[in-house]
């Protein structure tokens, strides 16, 4: 039973998947949960549990990861190393893959991955400059696509064609119906309600919250923001509610033009 509960065998290993946009139609959950099953059982370890980072960009640090963040710092119980599908699910730069690797290492840890023979072993020089260059060369890949990611936003930006949709505050300008956009401003009601939200916790931090605000929205009726731009594109609301995620992802991102008086 290569998936059981931890035992104490000394081979109990968390299985560690990740992927920065999820899709309808990718295999790779499936494809990773094949390797990682298939890496563990080649070291004769089983899986007692699934650290799955789903829309998790591979810049992020492994000890911020929702999922595997928690069994990194000793929240979520005993483990006898990690098993991933590469090195690059680990992490996408030099430092978070070692940083990740010598602390299995320090801590009697095993660490493995699909296509290396046996667990890794960091004292060795030859597997620790093997697991080097799997992290450096997944450090350049993460590199290429930022920036080509810039390159494409710098280029529709200058064309008009901003890649995404408006933020929840603004809204896009065109000078011509269905011509190029031509600038950005404040949308007058989003921003309205910004600057009340930013304006109530800034005002009370202690008892106002996101969550308490967005109970407050739910109950006055106000457009999330996923409804506000499907009717600022002409398609019906969809009646979903405001969530202090949301919320406070929009706080976040509070600029001073936006906080301002018109």
């Amino acid at each position: 039973m290569i998936e059981r509960p931890y035992d104490g065998c000394g081979k109990c290993l968390l299985g560690v998947r990740r992927l920065s946009r999820m899709k309808a139609a990718t295999s790779s959950p499936e494809r990773q949960r094949e390797d990682v099953l298939s890496a563990a059982a080649s070291i004769g370890g089983h899986i007692i549990g699934w650290a799955d980072d789903w829309e998790v960009s591979g810049a992020t640090d492994p000890v911020t990861r929702p999922k595997l963040g928690p069994w990194l710092r000793d929240k979520r119980g005993p483990y006898d190393g990690l098993v991933a599908a590469a090195v690059d699910r680990l992490g996408r730069n030099v430092v978070d893959c070692l940083n990740t690797g010598y602390k299995m290492r320090d801590e009697g840890k095993l660490l493995a991955t699909y296509g290396h023979e046996g667990p890794w072993d960091l004292d060795d020089p030859t597997d620790e400059n093997r697991f080097t260059m799997e992290a450096w060369g997944a450090q350049m890949e993460l590199r290429a696509i930022q920036r080509r990611n810039r390159n494409a936003t710098i280029k529709t930006r200058a064309a008009g064609r901003p890649k995404g949709k408006p933020s929840y505050g603004f809204q896009y300008v065109r000078l011509v119906m269905g011509g190029k956009i031509d600038h950005v401003e404040l949308h007058p009601h989003a921003s309205t309600v910004l600057r009340l939200i930013a304006r109530r916790i800034l005002a009370d931090p202690e008892r106002v919250t996101p969550s308490s605000e967005a109970a407050r929205l739910n109950r006055e009726g106000e457009l999330c923001p996923a409804d506000h731009l499907a009717v600022m594109y002409g398609k019906p609301a969809g009646g979903r509610p405001w969530s202090p995620t949301s919320l406070r992802n929009i706080r976040t991102s509070f600029c001073p033009r936006l906080l301002s008086a018109t």
